[in-house]
């Protein structure tokens, strides 16, 4: 498992068997609404990568509120970061949610996932992105590939949020971070 030795507004964390078991700080979250306000006070776990890689992990939300989520994050500043999360909807039902944040936030519900776990993943080639989710954590699903020049070191790493409520609770398990982008941002690999 990765190390992950630098934090951005620590929850309360412990270790699991093969990852981390979070509760997020009430009424937090990272999102830069359009022309609206800033919220950069949810918790960020993470370590600091250059190059290309591939960022994945099993990301379980246990949420009691609209928007709790756990999720992976790649975040250059306050104002310019991408999140994918397994996100608790004003439906009731858990979505794959991805935020791309230049400035003002890109926020984009995906696919219900019938449950409240799946695998995230995260690759970085060049200034490409791929976001992919999974519910085996072998045949993978695309969310979206875009276009995002950020510095060459960055941050990686994990979180939670509870934008409006107080008890949302997560897992991050088998985490792995690779120098390898996939190759193809489309096919399932």
């Amino acid at each position: 498992m990765p190390v992950f030795e630098n934090v951005l507004n620590p929850c309360q964390i412990a270790p699991t068997e093969n990852g981390v078991a979070l509760t997020a700080n009430a009424k937090t979250d990272f999102i830069c609404k359009y022309k609206q306000y800033i919220r950069d006070e949810a918790a960020f776990y993470y370590t600091e990568k250059s190059g290309d890689f591939t960022f994945s992990a099993e990301v379980e939300t246990i949420g009691s509120g609209n928007y709790d989520a756990a999720f992976l994050m790649v975040r250059e500043s306050q104002n310019r970061w991408i999140k994918l999360a397994v996100e608790l909807g004003v439906d009731g039902a858990y979505n794959v949610v991805s935020v791309i944040t230049d400035q003002w936030s890109d926020d984009a519900n995906g696919e219900l996932i019938g449950n409240n776990k799946c695998f995230l993943r995260i690759t970085r080639k060049n200034d490409f992105w791929g976001l992919h989710y999974s519910l085996n954590g072998s045949e993978w699903r695309f969310v979206r590939a875009f276009g995002l020049k950020l510095n060459e070191n960055i941050m990686v790493g994990f979180g939670i949020q509870a934008p409006i409520g107080e008890n949302c609770k997560g897992k991050i398990s088998a985490m792995t971070l690779s120098e390898n982008s996939i190759k193809n941002f489309r096919d399932g690999s």
